[in-house]
């Protein structure tokens, strides 16, 4: 492997390697940050439902706005 012996090559790899690195270790910092909780995402979907209604609705009725 004549390839790895090259210096630039292992200066490369060398530095894909760290950034996958602290790619990793933001990534973990950050689902520690930012939790999941269930009951948030249980109210998120709640008003979902509601705007997915309410697009309907529009859908089916359309409203005249500034006298169009």
């Amino acid at each position: 492997m004549q390839l790895f012996k090259n210096q630039i090559v292992q200066t490369i790899l060398f530095g894909l390697g760290a950034v996958l690195l602290f790619n990793v270790i933001g990534y973990m910092l950050f689902l520690q940050a930012f939790p999941k909780d269930a009951e948030e995402e249980a109210r998120i979907k709640q008003f979902q439902s509601t705007w997915d209604k309410r697009a309907e609705y529009y859908r089916k009725h359309p409203h005249v706005v500034d006298g169009q």
